[in-house]
Order: structure tokens, then C-alpha cells, then sequence
């Protein structure tokens, strides 16, 4: 039974959160007992973790590889094969997907950091038995190895994984990633990840029911976030539609979870690299505090919540005119409504129902600047919406 030994750190940087995020998809499914140290899987694990990798996933994730990354051909000379793929994550992903055979186990695979000389190899001992790294694993500019009590600040290092790392890591996008966007002539990519503490705490516990149930959780907001990024990426929009939505309270509520928290990368093409542009934290409550709030002024806070669902679809003005700030003939209320959904978040996030009367004073003046104007039907809209209330 092939072991992976757990050598490296829990931690908030990309590369630590995709590689762990890979590790618990495939404990997930390939595994029954697991813990912080090390975690033994099923047979060919790997090889079976691709060859039932689903397609329509997998021809979402399209993101170009950067700068002289040959992970596409590089890994396959290390699995013994000529194949190489294009330079895409989903062709990579694709070809390894139907030739999942050439895949075989390692046991054990060590996990974890070492440096040596100018290299930092994670995986293997020395540099020639390993791939480059491509561009995305190096996006934190080697964060794990910036400190006081290291004599590695000033320096850099190059960095090499071995095929199994390499294989993991892939997993871990597959897995990870909720979509993509083009806003201004510019790529930007999104990846979901549970937070440290999270993983931390599931490794430590060994638990696989508590783990399918954060997986299936992450999963569902996974889903929803891509509509919203799909419809404009605004980090106030993005937490508040996780907390109103009432399928993951529900979903929460079956699984005996009261509270998720995930971390969510934004990430864009600079150059012959990316950058990390954002990270954003993102906590799911099963009772969310302005839970309470709802049902002292609202009544029914389900009902309203409902209600400010609607107000939030996709196929509403208030998308309408969010949606509209990026392009060059933007919503002459759009301010009024960036302001109204700043204001929303104040009440859904923290329970402050100053942000809720806010929210509909802001829709109001929108309302009152189109009123006398040629676009007067979008102000019978946003009347709708604060007279639902």
C-alpha cells in the first residue's frame, strides 16, 4: 500500500495550499487512513485519480503555461513516455487523462523541503532526479523560506519537485480551480482552497466523514463563486452571495458543520510569470450573524433572505449595473449600486443593520438619478427591489 510522508508545512501560500488541496482530493478518494504525518492509499491511486478526472472539469482550467515552463514534456520523460502535450494546463491535463497507464506508484513519496545550494527541491534529493517547477508554483516568491531565523532572505532559489509532487500539484488544480474572467485585456484565474487551519485540523483528526463533508461544502461554493466571478468578481459580492445562499446553510446544517473557512487566489499572467493580485478570505457559517438580525426585524429570515437573493440573481439590474463599471458605456447609477452592495456587505458579514437601511438608501438614489431621464424604466426597477422590503 503506497505512503505519502508528510514532511512540509500547513501554510497560506499557494504552494503550500495547492499541493494540500491535491493531497486531500486524493484522500478523499483513494484513501481510508490518513493523519498529519503520513497517509496511506489504495493501489495505483495516482493512475486512478486521472483516468477518472472528468472531462468537463477539466476543459474549464484553461490557463496557459508561462515563461520556459516544460512541465508538459518534462514530466512525461519522467514517467518513461515521448508524449508531450501543448503548453495548456487542460491539454497537459487531458493527455494524462487518457494515458493514465503510464502512471505508476512510488512508495514511499516524501513530501517535504530541502535546500541545496542554490536549489530548493521538494520531493527528490538531488535536482536531476526532478522536473522545473512551472511559473504557478513559484508565484509566492519563495514566502516559505523568507525569515529572520533563516539565512535564506536575500537569496533565490530554483525550484525542483519530483513527478509525484508534480502529479499532486495538478490534482490540486483540477480540484481547486472555480474560473476564470477577462477584465481589460487582462487573464485572471481563480482557485478555492480550504484555509490552513482547516487542513491542519483535518489531517490531524484522521476523520474521512468530516473530511467528505468539507470537500462537498468547498465544492458547492466552489460552484457559486464562479457565477459570480462570471458576472463581476467584487470581493463584498463573493462573500455575501456565500452567506445568503440557503443551500449551503442547508448543506452545513446535513453535514453538522457551523462554520468553513476557505481562502480564495487571484491570479494573473505578468510577464513570464503570474502574480498573485488577491487573497481573500472566506468564512461559510451555518448560522450567519446577521441571522438573528433578520428575524428581529424581518420575521421570517429565510423569507428575506430569499427575497435579497432575488434581488442579487444574475438576470437583475443590480448585476445589471455592477457588471456595467468595467465596460466602456457604464450605468450612470453604478456608483449608487457599488456603494448599495458595500453597504449590504456591512449587514450580511457583521450584522450591522445600519448597512441593510444603507443598502436601500443607496438603491434609492440610483433610483432617484434615472427617474427624469431616458433610462427611467431601470428606476422602476430599483423601486421594485426596495419596495420588496
Amino acid at each position: 500500500m503506497p505512503k505519502v510522508k508528510l514532511l512540509m508545512p500547513v501554510d497560506s501560500t499557494f504552494l503550500s495550499s495547492i499541493i494540500h488541496e491535491g493531497l486531500l482530493y486524493l484522500i478523499k478518494n483513494y484513501s481510508q487512513n490518513f493523519g498529519l504525518g503520513e497517509i496511506d492509499f489504495e493501489p495505483n491511486f495516482l493512475s486512478k485519480a486521472y483516468s477518472q478526472m472528468d472531462e468537463e472539469r477539466i476543459n474549464k482550467i484553461r490557463i496557459a503555461m508561462a515563461g520556459n515552463d516544460n512541465l508538459n514534456s518534462k514530466l512525461f520523460e519522467k514517467l518513461g513516455s515521448n508524449l508531450k502535450s501543448r503548453k495548456t494546463y487542460y491539454d497537459l491535463l487531458l493527455m494524462l487523462k487518457n494515458n493514465s497507464s503510464i502512471i505508476k506508484d512510488r512508495d514511499p513519496i516524501e513530501l517535504g523541503h530541502r535546500i541545496s545550494g542554490k536549489e530548493h527541491l521538494i520531493g527528490i534529493g538531488k535536482k536531476d532526479n526532478g522536473i522545473a517547477a512551472p511559473q504557478l508554483l513559484k508565484i509566492d516568491r519563495y514566502t516559505g523560506f523568507t525569515s529572520l531565523e533563516t539565512p535564506y532572505t536575500s537569496k533565490q532559489f530554483t525550484l525542483y519537485i519530483s513527478p509525484e509532487v508534480a502529479l499532486i500539484y495538478l490534482v490540486g488544480i483540477y480540484s481547486s480551480f472555480v474560473g476564470s474572467i477577462r477584465q481589460q485585456n487582462q487573464n485572471y484565474y481563480f482557485f478555492l482552497f480550504l484555509s490552513p487551519d482547516e487542513v491542519i485540523k483535518l489531517l490531524y483528526e484522521g476523520n474521512k466523514s468530516l473530511l467528505d463533508a468539507y470537500m462537498k461544502v468547498k465544492n458547492f461554493a466552489m460552484e457559486e463563486l464562479e457565477k459570480v466571478i462570471s458576472r463581476y468578481p467584487l470581493n463584498e459580492l463573493m462573500a455575501i452571495e456565500l452567506a445568503l445562499n440557503l443551500e449551503i446553510r442547508r448543506l452545513m446544517d446535513s453535514e453538522n458543520l457551523d462554520k468553513l473557512s476557505l481562502l480564495l487566489f487571484k491570479i494573473a499572467p505578468e510577464g513570464q510569470t503570474y502574480k498573485i493580485y488577491e487573497t481573500l478570505p472566506l468564512e461559510i457559517y451555518r448560522i450567519t450573524p446577521f441571522y438573528t438580525i433578520a428575524e428581529k426585524y424581518f420575521g421570517n429570515a429565510e423569507k428575506f433572505i430569499e427575497k435579497l437573493s432575488h434581488a442579487l440573481a444574475p438576470d437583475k439590474i443590480i448585476m445589471e449595473a455592477l457588471s456595467s463599471l468595467s465596460k466602456k458605456n457604464r450605468y450612470s447609477e453604478a456608483e449608487n449600486v457599488l456603494m448599495a452592495i458595500q453597504n449590504l456587505y456591512r449587514f450580511v458579514m457583521l450584522g450591522d443593520a445600519q448597512g441593510f437601511f444603507g443598502f436601500l438608501q443607496k438603491l434609492d438614489e440610483a433610483r432617484k438619478k434615472l427617474e427624469n431621464s431616458k433610462e427611467a424604466f431601470r428606476a422602476r426597477l430599483y423601486n421594485n427591489i426596495v419596495a420588496m422590503f
